[in-house]
Protein backbone atom coordinates (compact mmCIF):
# COMPACT_ATOMS: atom_id res chain seq x y z
CA UNK A 1 0.00 0.00 0.00
CA UNK A 2 0.93 3.86 -0.43
CA UNK A 3 1.34 5.88 2.91
CA UNK A 4 2.30 9.61 2.50
CA UNK A 5 4.58 10.34 5.35
CA UNK A 6 5.83 13.94 6.64
CA UNK A 7 9.05 14.78 5.83
CA UNK A 8 9.42 17.54 8.76
CA UNK A 9 11.91 20.78 7.56
CA UNK A 10 14.33 21.40 9.93
CA UNK A 11 13.22 23.89 12.66
CA UNK A 12 14.76 27.38 12.28
CA UNK A 13 16.77 26.57 15.93
CA UNK A 14 18.54 23.62 14.34
CA UNK A 15 19.24 25.73 11.06
CA UNK A 16 20.23 29.25 12.77
CA UNK A 17 24.13 28.31 13.13
CA UNK A 18 24.65 27.14 9.60
CA UNK A 19 22.86 29.76 7.87
CA UNK A 20 24.54 32.17 9.69
CA UNK A 21 27.61 30.55 8.85
CA UNK A 22 26.71 30.64 5.29
CA UNK A 23 26.32 34.26 5.12
CA UNK A 24 29.71 34.93 6.88
CA UNK A 25 31.23 32.69 3.78
CA UNK A 26 29.36 34.59 1.01
CA UNK A 27 30.81 37.77 2.90
CA UNK A 28 34.14 36.27 2.68
CA UNK A 29 33.92 35.03 -0.83
CA UNK A 30 32.65 38.81 -2.08
CA UNK A 31 35.64 40.49 -0.40
CA UNK A 32 38.02 37.70 -2.16
CA UNK A 33 36.22 38.32 -5.35
CA UNK A 34 36.57 41.89 -4.94
CA UNK A 35 40.27 41.30 -3.60
CA UNK A 36 41.17 39.20 -6.89
CA UNK A 37 39.81 41.69 -9.10
CA UNK A 38 42.04 44.11 -7.60
CA UNK A 39 44.73 41.50 -8.08
CA UNK A 40 44.20 41.64 -11.83
CA UNK A 41 43.17 45.18 -12.38
CA UNK A 42 46.47 46.04 -11.14
CA UNK A 43 48.85 44.02 -12.95
CA UNK A 44 49.61 41.70 -9.78
CA UNK A 45 48.20 38.77 -10.50
CA UNK A 46 51.68 37.48 -10.81
CA UNK A 47 53.57 38.99 -7.58
CA UNK A 48 54.41 35.35 -6.88
CA UNK A 49 55.31 32.41 -8.91
CA UNK A 50 54.82 29.65 -6.37
CA UNK A 51 51.65 28.53 -4.93
CA UNK A 52 50.09 27.62 -2.90
CA UNK A 53 53.27 29.31 -0.38
CA UNK A 54 53.97 32.71 -1.33
CA UNK A 55 57.89 32.73 -1.51
CA UNK A 56 57.67 29.78 0.14
CA UNK A 57 56.43 31.07 3.09
CA UNK A 58 52.77 31.72 4.95
CA UNK A 59 53.48 35.40 5.03
CA UNK A 60 56.22 36.42 3.48
CA UNK A 61 57.56 39.90 4.73
CA UNK A 62 57.10 41.02 1.48
CA UNK A 63 53.04 40.92 1.53
CA UNK A 64 52.87 43.96 3.78
CA UNK A 65 55.89 46.10 1.95
CA UNK A 66 54.67 45.95 -1.66
CA UNK A 67 51.53 46.69 -2.86
CA UNK A 68 51.29 44.25 -5.63
CA UNK A 69 52.70 41.30 -3.08
CA UNK A 70 49.74 42.50 -0.68
CA UNK A 71 47.32 42.08 -2.70
CA UNK A 72 47.92 38.51 -4.50
CA UNK A 73 48.83 37.57 -0.98
CA UNK A 74 45.48 38.27 0.87
CA UNK A 75 43.97 37.27 -2.46
CA UNK A 76 45.11 33.82 -1.24
CA UNK A 77 44.67 34.30 2.32
CA UNK A 78 40.83 35.33 1.53
CA UNK A 79 40.31 32.38 -1.10
CA UNK A 80 42.06 30.16 1.83
CA UNK A 81 39.52 31.44 4.41
CA UNK A 82 36.47 30.69 1.87
CA UNK A 83 37.57 27.05 1.43
CA UNK A 84 37.88 26.40 5.35
CA UNK A 85 34.47 28.03 6.04
CA UNK A 86 32.98 25.84 3.35
CA UNK A 87 34.66 22.46 4.56
CA UNK A 88 33.04 23.57 7.91
CA UNK A 89 29.63 24.16 7.02
CA UNK A 90 29.48 21.34 4.88
CA UNK A 91 30.60 19.15 7.83
CA UNK A 92 27.84 20.48 9.87
CA UNK A 93 25.82 20.17 7.67
CA UNK A 94 26.65 16.09 6.92
CA UNK A 95 27.99 14.92 9.67
CA UNK A 96 25.83 17.04 12.10
CA UNK A 97 22.43 16.07 10.54
CA UNK A 98 21.16 19.54 10.09
CA UNK A 99 19.37 20.99 7.29
CA UNK A 100 17.56 18.94 4.67
CA UNK A 101 18.79 16.61 1.93
CA UNK A 102 17.89 19.21 -0.78
CA UNK A 103 20.24 21.82 1.36
CA UNK A 104 23.45 19.15 2.13
CA UNK A 105 23.65 18.45 -1.61
CA UNK A 106 23.92 22.11 -2.88
CA UNK A 107 26.31 21.85 0.54
CA UNK A 108 28.38 19.34 -1.46
CA UNK A 109 28.38 21.10 -4.50
CA UNK A 110 29.42 24.38 -3.47
CA UNK A 111 32.42 22.80 -1.63
CA UNK A 112 33.39 21.06 -4.92
CA UNK A 113 33.00 24.20 -6.40
CA UNK A 114 35.52 26.21 -4.32
CA UNK A 115 38.17 23.74 -4.26
CA UNK A 116 38.09 23.28 -8.16
CA UNK A 117 37.96 26.73 -8.22
CA UNK A 118 40.87 27.85 -6.32
CA UNK A 119 43.56 24.76 -7.67
CA UNK A 120 42.63 26.19 -11.18
CA UNK A 121 43.77 29.45 -9.87
CA UNK A 122 47.32 28.34 -8.11
CA UNK A 123 47.73 25.99 -11.64
CA UNK A 124 47.34 29.26 -13.66
CA UNK A 125 49.84 31.07 -11.41
CA UNK A 126 52.34 28.29 -11.84
CA UNK A 127 51.80 28.49 -15.28
CA UNK A 128 52.65 32.25 -15.68
CA UNK A 129 48.40 33.18 -15.87
CA UNK A 130 47.20 31.52 -19.21
CA UNK A 131 43.67 33.05 -20.20
CA UNK A 132 41.94 29.76 -19.94
CA UNK A 133 42.71 29.62 -16.64
CA UNK A 134 42.02 32.67 -15.31
CA UNK A 135 38.67 33.44 -17.33
CA UNK A 136 37.81 29.76 -15.61
CA UNK A 137 39.12 30.49 -12.07
CA UNK A 138 36.87 34.15 -12.22
CA UNK A 139 33.42 32.37 -13.33
CA UNK A 140 34.07 29.64 -11.09
CA UNK A 141 34.14 31.66 -8.20
CA UNK A 142 30.82 33.77 -9.28
CA UNK A 143 29.30 30.79 -9.43
CA UNK A 144 30.24 29.58 -5.79
CA UNK A 145 29.30 32.35 -4.40
CA UNK A 146 25.78 31.96 -6.09
CA UNK A 147 25.67 28.53 -4.57
CA UNK A 148 26.23 29.40 -1.62
CA UNK A 149 23.83 32.27 -1.92
CA UNK A 150 21.45 29.58 -2.54
CA UNK A 151 22.04 27.27 0.15
CA UNK A 152 22.07 29.83 2.28
CA UNK A 153 18.32 30.28 1.53
CA UNK A 154 18.17 26.87 2.03
CA UNK A 155 18.96 27.52 5.30
CA UNK A 156 16.62 30.60 6.00
CA UNK A 157 13.57 30.84 8.12
CA UNK A 158 11.90 32.07 4.79
CA UNK A 159 12.84 28.73 3.12
CA UNK A 160 10.86 26.84 5.72
CA UNK A 161 7.88 29.45 6.16
CA UNK A 162 6.97 30.22 2.54
CA UNK A 163 3.96 27.79 1.33
CA UNK A 164 3.50 27.43 -2.29
CA UNK A 165 1.64 29.06 -4.67
CA UNK A 166 1.07 26.47 -7.21
CA UNK A 167 -1.93 24.41 -7.88
CA UNK A 168 -2.08 21.05 -9.56
CA UNK A 169 -5.03 21.75 -11.51
CA UNK A 170 -5.24 22.05 -15.38
CA UNK A 171 -6.06 25.63 -14.76
CA UNK A 172 -4.92 27.26 -11.65
CA UNK A 173 -7.68 29.35 -10.05
CA UNK A 174 -7.49 32.20 -7.23
CA UNK A 175 -4.11 33.48 -7.80
CA UNK A 176 -2.52 30.07 -7.85
CA UNK A 177 0.26 29.37 -10.68
CA UNK A 178 1.33 26.07 -12.61
CA UNK A 179 3.95 23.68 -10.39
CA UNK A 180 7.11 24.57 -11.67
CA UNK A 181 5.93 28.32 -13.55
CA UNK A 182 8.74 30.73 -14.02
CA UNK A 183 11.39 28.04 -13.27
CA UNK A 184 13.16 28.19 -16.33
CA UNK A 185 12.56 31.62 -17.05
CA UNK A 186 14.82 32.70 -14.50
CA UNK A 187 17.06 30.24 -14.58
CA UNK A 188 17.53 31.10 -18.44
CA UNK A 189 17.91 34.82 -17.07
CA UNK A 190 20.85 33.19 -14.53
CA UNK A 191 22.95 31.34 -17.49
CA UNK A 192 22.48 34.84 -19.61
CA UNK A 193 24.08 36.29 -16.81
CA UNK A 194 26.90 33.88 -16.53
CA UNK A 195 27.36 33.93 -19.79
CA UNK A 196 28.06 37.52 -19.53
CA UNK A 197 30.26 37.12 -16.65
CA UNK A 198 32.52 34.39 -18.89
CA UNK A 199 32.41 36.85 -21.75
CA UNK A 200 33.66 39.77 -19.74
CA UNK A 201 36.50 37.40 -18.09
CA UNK A 202 37.31 36.88 -21.73
CA UNK A 203 37.76 40.45 -22.05
CA UNK A 204 39.46 41.25 -19.11
CA UNK A 205 42.45 38.70 -19.73
CA UNK A 206 43.12 38.97 -23.50
CA UNK A 207 42.62 42.27 -23.74
CA UNK A 208 40.66 41.05 -26.92
CA UNK A 209 38.42 44.29 -28.26
CA UNK A 210 35.90 42.10 -30.17
CA UNK A 211 35.25 40.20 -26.57
CA UNK A 212 35.02 43.78 -25.25
CA UNK A 213 32.60 45.19 -27.12
CA UNK A 214 30.51 42.12 -27.45
CA UNK A 215 30.66 42.25 -23.69
CA UNK A 216 28.90 45.65 -24.13
CA UNK A 217 26.69 44.74 -26.31
CA UNK A 218 25.28 41.75 -24.25
CA UNK A 219 25.03 44.10 -21.35
CA UNK A 220 21.65 45.36 -22.54
CA UNK A 221 20.45 41.83 -23.62
CA UNK A 222 21.32 41.03 -19.81
CA UNK A 223 18.96 43.78 -18.90
CA UNK A 224 15.92 42.93 -20.76
CA UNK A 225 16.23 39.31 -19.88
CA UNK A 226 16.61 40.24 -16.46
CA UNK A 227 13.55 42.47 -16.63
CA UNK A 228 11.75 39.89 -17.68
CA UNK A 229 12.64 37.42 -15.49
CA UNK A 230 11.83 39.73 -12.55
CA UNK A 231 8.43 41.04 -14.16
CA UNK A 232 7.28 37.58 -14.38
CA UNK A 233 8.34 36.73 -10.82
CA UNK A 234 6.78 40.12 -9.43
CA UNK A 235 3.25 39.37 -11.21
CA UNK A 236 2.57 35.82 -10.82
CA UNK A 237 4.44 35.49 -7.82
CA UNK A 238 4.40 38.84 -5.40
CA UNK A 239 2.76 36.68 -2.60
CA UNK A 240 5.74 34.81 -2.01
CA UNK A 241 8.05 36.98 0.53
CA UNK A 242 11.30 38.53 -0.57
CA UNK A 243 10.27 37.99 -3.98
CA UNK A 244 9.31 41.88 -5.20
CA UNK A 245 11.91 43.35 -3.00
CA UNK A 246 14.63 41.00 -4.30
CA UNK A 247 12.76 42.01 -8.02
CA UNK A 248 13.40 45.52 -8.12
CA UNK A 249 16.99 45.01 -6.17
CA UNK A 250 17.88 43.16 -9.19
CA UNK A 251 16.53 45.71 -11.75
CA UNK A 252 18.26 48.56 -10.28
CA UNK A 253 21.62 47.33 -10.14
CA UNK A 254 21.23 45.65 -13.29
CA UNK A 255 20.89 49.98 -14.44
CA UNK A 256 24.02 50.70 -11.87
CA UNK A 257 25.58 47.99 -13.48
CA UNK A 258 25.70 49.35 -17.08
CA UNK A 259 26.31 52.99 -15.61
CA UNK A 260 29.43 51.76 -14.05
CA UNK A 261 30.37 49.19 -17.08
CA UNK A 262 30.48 53.02 -18.93
CA UNK A 263 32.37 54.52 -16.63
CA UNK A 264 35.14 51.55 -16.66
CA UNK A 265 35.06 51.64 -20.66
CA UNK A 266 35.83 54.90 -20.69
CA UNK A 267 39.02 55.16 -17.98
CA UNK A 268 40.51 51.74 -18.49
CA UNK A 269 44.42 51.24 -19.71
CA UNK A 270 43.62 50.27 -23.18
CA UNK A 271 46.94 48.08 -22.61
CA UNK A 272 45.21 45.77 -20.37
CA UNK A 273 46.16 44.59 -16.83
CA UNK A 274 49.24 45.84 -17.03
CA UNK A 275 51.79 46.12 -13.64
CA UNK A 276 51.51 50.08 -14.03
CA UNK A 277 47.94 49.93 -13.71
CA UNK A 278 49.59 49.53 -9.63
CA UNK A 279 49.90 53.59 -9.97
CA UNK A 280 46.30 54.34 -10.81
CA UNK A 281 44.46 52.57 -7.68
CA UNK A 282 40.95 54.82 -8.12
CA UNK A 283 40.90 53.29 -12.06
CA UNK A 284 41.75 49.31 -10.60
CA UNK A 285 38.71 49.79 -7.61
CA UNK A 286 36.25 51.24 -10.42
CA UNK A 287 36.59 48.69 -12.42
CA UNK A 288 36.91 45.90 -9.64
CA UNK A 289 33.44 47.09 -8.46
CA UNK A 290 31.91 46.80 -11.56
CA UNK A 291 33.48 43.06 -11.53
CA UNK A 292 31.98 42.69 -7.50
CA UNK A 293 28.90 44.26 -8.75
CA UNK A 294 28.41 41.76 -11.39
CA UNK A 295 28.73 39.02 -8.89
CA UNK A 296 26.39 40.48 -6.52
CA UNK A 297 23.89 40.37 -9.47
CA UNK A 298 24.64 36.67 -10.23
CA UNK A 299 23.73 36.02 -6.68
CA UNK A 300 20.84 37.86 -6.64
CA UNK A 301 19.10 36.14 -9.37
CA UNK A 302 20.18 32.96 -7.97
CA UNK A 303 18.41 33.99 -4.88
CA UNK A 304 15.19 34.80 -7.01
CA UNK A 305 15.17 31.39 -9.00
CA UNK A 306 15.75 29.43 -5.39
CA UNK A 307 12.30 31.45 -4.18
CA UNK A 308 10.60 30.68 -7.48
CA UNK A 309 11.31 27.07 -7.07
CA UNK A 310 9.93 26.90 -3.64
CA UNK A 311 6.99 29.08 -4.21
CA UNK A 312 5.88 26.57 -7.38
CA UNK A 313 6.59 23.51 -5.90
CA UNK A 314 3.85 20.99 -5.65
CA UNK A 315 1.37 21.41 -2.70
CA UNK A 316 2.46 18.28 -1.42
CA UNK A 317 6.04 19.10 -2.18
CA UNK A 318 7.11 19.05 1.64
CA UNK A 319 6.05 15.22 2.19
CA UNK A 320 7.56 12.35 0.75
CA UNK A 321 5.50 9.45 -1.08
CA UNK A 322 7.00 6.36 0.78
CA UNK A 323 5.79 2.60 -1.11
CA UNK A 324 5.70 0.04 1.72
CA UNK A 325 5.08 -3.89 1.26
Amino acid sequence: MTSTLASPLPTTTETRGPFRLAIGLLVVTAVTILWGAMTTSTGSGLAYLDWPPSDGQLMPESSYTSLPHFLEHFHRLFGATAGLLSVWLVTWLVWGGVGNAAARRTAWFGLGLIITQGVIGGVGVLKGLPAVTSVTHGTLAQLTMATFAWLAYQLSPRYRDTRSLASSAAEPADGSVRVGAGRKLVLFALVVLVTQTVVGAVARHTNSTHALWTHVGNAFVVFVVGSIATAFAVGKLSKAPGIPTLSRTIVSLLVLQIVLGFVALAIRNAAGKTPENIANLGTALVISGHVLLGAFLTVLMATLAAHVFRATRRPDGDRVQERLP
